[in-house]
């Protein structure tokens, strides 16, 4: 059974979404739900919403994110659910 979890996250405009987004669905497993990424100032911030059969699947993805230099801050937060379209959806 999957499951549906968010990370927050934090990154300079210089990294680019394709990096994050191959990075993240890089792990076996994984798949991008939901992004939502908003401009605030030199940096973007927002959630990613991932879905995950495993959680030991969504602590990789937090521990790949983490040690790359442009990105500030990841923070988990609790399993939802949501009922997102499957398409990703940008809003900057």
């Amino acid at each position: 059974m999957k499951a549906t979890y968010q990370i927050k996250i934090a990154y300079r405009k210089n990294l680019s979404l394709h990096k994050i987004t191959s990075l993240i669905e890089s792990v076996k497993g994984v798949k991008i739900k939901h992004l939502n990424l908003i401009s605030k100032g030199k940096s973007f911030v927002g959630v990613l919403a991932l879905e995950v059969s495993q959680i030991v699947d969504l602590d990789s993805v937090v521990t790949l994110i983490r040690k790359n230099r442009d990105v500030s801050n990841v923070e988990k937060i609790n399993p939802v659910h949501l009922s997102f379209k499957t398409d990703l959806s940008l809003s900057i």
